[in-house]
């Protein structure tokens, strides 16, 4: 036993040679940006400024500044205008035509003018009237001609080009054209809010993530502040601590993140609303939801009533069967009544006044024998409308699919909804508690941070369940064709 001091007194000494000739690895130092955790301040909620806009206010500044809106208008000025040229197709044409020349001829000069005002019109029956009245004088040094008459020519169709129904054909696809055109304003205009509806929820649940990145920030302080606490009292080890600083640093990433999103989409609504893009605003919207009926075959029949390229379609299935009315009519020869009449005088200088009075009558024919385009034409609007009647079937298949997916969707989201709350309210509770037990410490900083990130997750779900509902709302709107009648938004064309 004597010798047992002098042993351990050896081995000591080996020992302590042994740990000195090891190599001890040393930390990598920090870069110089890093800030230690106990030297940062306690983060604040950010604050952000700027215009308040709820969502209302967006799709009506929208209406006012958008630009796909004002060319959307500015191509109805063109639009509105054919049809008024369309339409003028049965008004009478005034002209005037004239001329004044100087001539030379030898050693004498003359001085001629002709001056013809006149009228054409054509009838619904497709008969055309042309009245002109001429007039013309020769000024010469000795004598002096005028001629003045009268010339009328009309002209009736009696197989190709005559009845009212062929004629009329051009005004009424143009009626129809019209009302495609002002479906096409409201699609456009449907689309346009559509698109501020999305940006504007976009920028509000970049908001949102910014206010939950900050509130997981705030938890994670305050569990930094627990663990300390435990720590200065010899519960905790100081290395369990590290994971929490971790945890904390990368949701002060995550509200970094944020804030560039909602930057970024802060910029996308401004550019649909027309403002300066430096404008600072704020998104608002109230998050009542509420279930609404998801029927299938009312919401389609409404689809069926208001969807701008389903009732488009039917307008243009109704002009290709007119261009079938033209082309059937292009089969029949052209036979035609016609007659015309020169009333007038002529006055010569010296001499005796003429009258002038030629009539004309008689029937004027053409007979194609193997003309193929004609045919073709026909067989061309034969084409063109059975076409346009499978693409009717297309766009109503479509709208059918879309409804179904869309109602099956909400009456999803509806679930999923509730299933988040529920699902919130329970993290929320557990966190709290497990929280009271690491105070008493019956409880761990590993279990409070998984309790964490499933708050994290829970919130995200709960925030992208609401947001994703009320988009599924305006998505359904818009599949609907209703969107504009949900705003009451009345267009003044």
């Amino acid at each position: 036993m004597k010798l047992f001091p002098f042993v351990l007194a050896g081995l000591l000494a080996i020992s302590t040679q042994a740990f000195a000739e090891t190599k001890i690895p040393i930390p990598t130092p920090r870069p110089e940006y890093v800030m230690e955790t106990s030297e940062r301040p306690a983060t604040k909620r950010t604050f952000l400024s700027g215009t308040r806009l709820t969502l209302a206010d967006c799709v009506f500044m929208g209406l006012r500044d958008n630009r796909s809106i004002k060319s959307a208008y500015i191509d109805r000025v063109t639009q509105k205008f054919d049809l008024r040229v369309a339409e003028d197709r049965f008004t009478p044409h005034f002209f005037a035509s004239g001329e004044v020349a100087r001539q030379r001829i030898g050693g004498g000069a003359s001085t001629t003018i002709d001056v013809s005002p006149g009228v054409s019109m054509l009838t619904k029956s497709g008969a055309t009237f042309d009245f002109a009245w001429s007039n013309s004088a020769s000024l010469g040094d000795d004598n002096r001609t005028v001629t003045s008459a009268v010339e009328v020519t009309v002209e009736q169709p009696l197989l190709r080009g005559a009845g009212v129904e062929v004629n009329m054909v051009p005004v009424q696809q143009a009626r129809l054209g019209e009302k495609i055109n002002r479906l096409r304003l409201r699609a456009t205009i449907s689309e346009t809010i559509g698109s501020i509806i999305f940006a504007h929820r976009d920028l509000f649940l970049a908001q949102e993530e910014l206010k939950l990145a900050e509130d997981a920030v705030s938890r994670g302080e305050e569990l930094l502040r627990i663990n300390r606490a435990l720590i200065s009292s010899g519960r905790m080890a100081t290395m369990d601590a590290v994971q929490t600083e971790a945890d904390l640093e990368s949701q002060r990433l995550r509200v970094l993140q944020a804030n560039q999103q909602i930057g970024t989409t802060r910029l996308a609504l401004l550019n649909l609303l027309g403002l300066d893009l430096g404008t600072e605003i704020v998104a608002i919207e109230s998050l009542s939801l509420k279930k609404i009926d998801t029927n299938i075959d009312r919401l389609i029949s409404v689809a069926l009533t208001q969807r701008q390229d389903f009732q488009g379609q039917l307008y243009t299935i109704e002009q290709n069967s007119l261009g079938i009315v033209v082309a059937e009519n292009e089969q029949l020869w052209d036979i035609s009544l016609f007659a015309r009449g020169r009333f007038g005088g002529e006055f010569v200088t010296g001499a005796q006044n003429q009258n002038v009075a030629d009539v004309m009558g008689g029937v004027r024919f053409s007979f194609p024998l193997n003309d193929l385009s004609r045919q073709q034409q026909l067989v061309q609007a034969d084409t063109t409308l059975r076409g346009s009647e499978i693409q009717l079937a297309e766009i109503r298949a479509g709208i059918e699919t879309q409804i179904r997916g869309s109602a099956s969707e909400i009456t999803l989201l509806w679930k999923q909804l509730a299933v988040a709350e529920r699902s919130h309210d329970l993290a929320t509770r557990a966190i709290d508690i497990e929280k009271v037990k690491l105070n008493a410490g019956r409880s761990t900083t590993f279990q409070v941070r998984s309790l964490e990130d499933s708050l994290r997750a829970a919130e995200n779900q709960l925030l992208a369940a609401r947001l994703g509902y009320l988009n599924a709302l305006t998505r359904l709107d818009l599949q609907l064709g209703t969107t504009l009648d949900t705003w009451r938004i009345a267009l003044k064309d």
